[in-house]
């Protein structure tokens, strides 16, 4: 491969025409493909940015509460599929063009020109909520700094101030926490590509998976964002990496790593406290109602799975009474089909019963053991690791930000997993295998990120004085990070579980949408009649493209209100579990602010004010 890499001659890529397989230069691709889907990423990329700014600037000024409804609208449109905003472009055209017989703009590539207008506004819509949040925190974190109050005491008007001050003072913060949007964005313009039948630089990748191509595609993608953020971070002449500052753990180099005289303690009273939390935990309505969801559904689907037999049946032509004919895929109601069937016959609502077991508990599952991973090995990257080699995991996780997972999981699964239907017998041998592999794969390129943040946040906490007062007395270092660190760690971890699993579902659905289901995918004969072994939510993805076209919307509407209702549950849950152990540690993050010392009202609300105030005369 290295050797094809500097032979520009033996550049060819293959696909196939007409069951042939037929050999191109690779130039002539990519010169004209890539600088089509680098218009469209950086086009949906900009229009994100300056859409988040402006709406983050013209609500700035809103009442607090209309602001607390306006985080919590966006915490949960961020949660949600990108797909599910393609769903609705496109089905919006569709109705405009049936209302009024106007079509606003082509959402499928069909051989007449290139379309920009449809990926790129599909593109944007999550960069751009993401954007608006984005800005909003950090602009909300800078208005409570010391120098603003300086300037609105001096005259200056609040427009003028964040146009002016605070918005360059946020921009390290911003182009850091951009990272994590590009790499949301990168991973969407596959999906984006595939809906929209577009044939740009990721799609080079299915028409050809030899490891030569494969690099190409993934150099062509990791490069310009490379340079992009090197120069920025030449410019700015701040290192946008946050790589932390060595940490003088001096006392820490003679402590032992255990108290092994402690060994024999056993609190019998914890299993209580963690009784008392969890009924504290029920009492509250969004915990009670994630859980609930998620239990319930999970619990009819094992349930369902020992009752009935399996395989499931698929329905295919059939005569109703009238003595029509129904071929698959049968809508809702026909032939006693609730949600209707796939392109197969298969019945959609005995697919996501069926399924729904393996979709949580993958998900569950891949989340849980990459932030365990990532807690324990934080360990040895707090109280072994030197500076270099935080370094190497920085620069590691950092990198691996402008590598969709979505691109890499398909490609190191799209040899593997997929089989034709003379081969069932192999697929379903393999099925264990597949599912281990795809399951691997997620964790893996996960935990270099993951580590790298919580390692950052205990090599900060190693900094607080109550930490320094532990090592001054002898404390072990396991006694440090699982006593001390651990509990205020904890928030961070469950945050982080909730993002992971968000972040899983995410992947998982761009996967079905590609074809790659859980466990092995038997190739279908037509677009969007692949067939899940499982029958897992994920494949019932592959026929969004269908059913859009075809306006058979039943074929994507019952897997995505339930894919939804999964992700908003999770987050429910998240939320509930951070405010709880916030408040064990002494910050109240329900408690309702001020308005007199809200940082929005600042110089207002001293105004009639005395600016300071003697504690009352005591008598007697």
């Amino acid at each position: 491969m290295i050797q094809t890499l500097f032979t520009p001659s033996e550049w060819f890529f293959h696909y196939r025409h007409n069951y042939l397989i037929v050999e191109k230069p690779l130039f002539s691709y990519i010169f004209d493909n890539y600088f089509y889907s680098m218009t469209i990423l950086f086009s949906a990329l900009t229009i994100a940015l300056i859409v988040g700014m402006i709406l983050a600037l013209s609500t700035f000024g809103l009442p607090q509460k209309w602001k607390r409804a306006i985080h919590t609208i966006l915490n949960s449109l961020e949660a949600l599929p990108d797909i599910l905003f393609i769903f609705f472009l496109q089905m919006f055209v569709v109705w405009f063009y049936n209302s009024f017989n106007i079509l606003l703009f082509k959402f499928a590539y069909l051989g007449e020109g290139k379309i920009y207008l449809s990926p790129v506004l599909s593109l944007s819509i999550l960069p751009t909520i993401l954007f608006f949040r984005t800005f909003l925190l950090l602009l909300e974190e800078e208005w409570g700094k010391d120098y603003v109050v300086l300037a609105r005491s001096k005259g200056f008007g609040k427009t003028y101030i964040l146009i002016r001050h605070c918005l360059r003072n946020i921009k390290v913060n911003l182009i850091i926490q951009s990272k994590p949007i590009l790499w949301f964005t990168l991973s969407s313009l596959l999906v984006v590509e595939y809906l929209h039948n577009i044939y740009g630089i990721v799609h080079l990748i299915f028409f050809d998976t030899r490891p030569f191509i494969i690099t190409v595609a993934l150099l062509l993608i990791f490069t310009p964002f490379y340079i992009l953020y090197f120069l920025l971070d030449w410019v700015l002449k701040t290192d946008l990496k946050e790589i932390s500052k060595q940490i003088p753990i001096t006392m820490m180099k003679n402590a032992k790593v255990f108290d092994t005289h402690r060994w024999p303690q056993v609190n019998f009273s914890l299993w209580v406290k963690l009784w008392r939390e969890w009924l504290q935990l029920l009492k509250n309505p969004k915990f009670l109602m994630g859980m609930g969801y998620i239990t319930g559904i999970l619990g009819v689907s094992i349930i369902y799975s020992f009752i009935y037999d399996l395989p499931v049946e698929s329905i295919g032509i059939f005569q109703d009474e009238d003595g029509n004919y129904h071929a698959p895929p049968h809508p809702p109601g026909e032939g006693q089909l609730i949600f209707g069937s796939n392109l197969n016959g298969y019945p959609i609502m005995t697919m996501l019963v069926l399924g729904a077991k393996y979709t949580i508990l993958v998900t569950m599952f891949i989340a849980l053991v990459r932030v365990g991973l990532g807690y324990l090995l934080t360990i040895s990257y707090v109280f072994w690791l030197g500076k270099r080699s935080k370094k190497v995991i920085s620069e590691l996780a950092n990198g691996m930000q402008f590598l969709p997972l979505t691109l890499v999981g398909y490609l190191l699964l799209v040899d593997v997993v997929i089989f034709e239907e003379d081969q069932r017998i192999l697929a379903e041998s393999l099925i264990v295998p597949n599912m281990i592999l795809e399951v691997v794969i997620l964790i893996v390129f996960a935990i270099p990120v993951l580590l790298n943040t919580l390692g950052k946040e205990s090599d900060e906490m190693l900094k607080k004085e109550f930490i320094q007062s532990a090592m001054l007395l002898g404390a072990s270092r396991s006694r440090i990070f699982f006593k001390h660190i651990t509990l205020h760690l904890l928030p961070k971890v469950t945050l982080l579980l909730g993002q992971q699993m968000i972040q899983v579902l995410q992947v998982l659905l761009h996967l079905g949408v590609l074809s790659i289901f859980l466990g092995g995918t038997i190739r279908g004969n037509r677009e969007g009649a692949s067939q899940s072994l499982l029958y897992d939510w994920t494949s019932l993805f592959e026929t969004m493209r269908v059913g859009v076209m075809t306006e058979r919307y039943w074929l994507i509407v019952p897997v995505l209100v339930l894919y939804i209702l999964l992700i908003l549950s999770i987050q429910a849950i998240m939320k509930s579990l951070i405010d709880h152990q916030q408040r064990k540690i002494g910050i109240y993050s329900t408690k309702k602010r001020n308005p007199s010392v809200n940082s929005m009202q600042g110089v207002n609300s001293c105004k009639n004010k005395e600016m300071f105030t003697l504690p009352p005369k005591k008598y007697g």
